[in-house]
């Protein structure tokens, strides 16, 4: 399924912003990633990484953004958080968004399974984390996990 071509009716997002692409940077993604990355994230980048940063989607009436990183911009995110004391975290996560504020998004095995998770940019830990949804295209196409991804 084209993730972009049926994003949900709650998410509002600039098209022209949206490029494909990025082929060298998803193929490193795919190597440094500590997990398996789900197959519709995988299309979901090819269809993202032409530009550097990635869509922001807003949430209609809410005035809050959702912002799905590039495969660039997740390879220099996994830098900027490349911590002693995040180790543990990066080493059993894949960060992929975050909320333009404090909140950072990331596939893993939570409490609650495997799935996407947000949790706070400045206390990364899955004992913090909330499940957003099982599969990216429960997040972005059905809605699943908008209200999670976007309340503190």
């Amino acid at each position: 399924m084209n993730i972009i071509e049926n994003i949900n009716e709650r998410l509002v997002f600039d098209r022209d912003e949206i490029c494909a692409g990025g082929g060298k940077d998803i193929e490193e993604v795919i190597r440094v990633s500590p997990v398996p990355l789900p197959k519709d994230y995988l299309e979901f980048l090819k269809q993202i990484s032409g530009d550097d940063y990635g869509p922001e989607f807003e949430v209609k009436d809410e005035g809050l953004s959702i912002w799905i990183w590039s495969a660039k911009m997740a390879l220099e995110k996994l830098s900027e958080f490349d911590h002693p004391f995040n180790q543990k975290f990066i080493s059993k996560a894949w960060m992929f968004g975050n909320d333009l504020g404090d909140l950072v998004y990331f596939y893993g095995e939570g409490k609650d399974g495997f799935g996407l998770y947000r949790t706070s940019a400045g206390a990364l830990g899955f004992e913090w984390a909330d499940k957003i949804s099982d599969t990216l295209t429960d997040f972005l196409v059905n809605g699943i996990g908008i209200d999670i991804a976007t309340t503190l």
